[in-house]
C-alpha cells in the first residue's frame, strides 16, 4: 500500500439516526452489534428451558462437570 501512496484510514466515529421510532414494546427485534453476547443469550435461552421442562437442577456450568477418565 505505501508503494501505491495509498494510507490506511482509521474509523473514528460512528453515528447513527433514529428517525420513525417506535416504543420498545412494539419491537420484534433488536439489531446488535455484539454477536458474542447474542450466542451467549441464545444459549441462555435453551438452558432456561432445559431447567423448566426438567429440573432447576438437571444442568450447571460445564466447569461444574469431571472429566471422565
Amino acid at each position: 500500500m505505501d508503494a501505491a501512496g495509498l494510507q490506511c484510514g482509521r474509523l473514528t466515529s460512528l453515528t447513527r439516526k433514529g428517525e420513525y421510532l417506535i416504543d420498545a414494546d412494539q419491537v420484534t427485534e433488536q439489531i446488535s452489534l455484539d454477536t458474542a453476547r447474542e450466542a451467549r443469550l441464545i444459549a441462555e435461552a435453551a438452558v432456561d428451558g432445559v431447567r423448566d421442562k426438567f429440573d432447576p437442577g438437571i444442568i450447571g456450568p460445564a466447569a461444574a462437570l469431571r472429566r471422565a477418565s
